[in-house]
């Protein structure tokens, strides 16, 4: 795995830890960057060792996690 992966697992579990949100097992990072010249680009990090089959069900977790607290707030109804 690149630094870059090993940087993001060690910046994320220091953040969770000192917000008393326990210890990282593993994780997938989605971010829209900017480059120098404004242009953006999504980029997707995971923790070193993450396999992509993983990697894919934490994130469709994710969206399936948001996905009714979202429509509720924009249609206006409860869940």
């Amino acid at each position: 795995m690149s630094e870059l992966t090993f940087d993001v697992e060690e910046a994320l579990a220091e953040v969770l830890a000192a917000h008393g949100r326990g210890m990282l097992a593993r994780a997938v990072v989605v971010a829209e960057v900017l480059d120098p010249d404004g242009e953006r680009t999504l980029s997707v990090f995971t923790t070193p060792g993450v396999p992509e089959w993983d990697a894919l069900g934490l994130c469709r977790y994710a969206v399936l996690s948001i996905e009714g607290p979202a429509a509720a707030f924009f249609t206006g109804v409860d869940e």
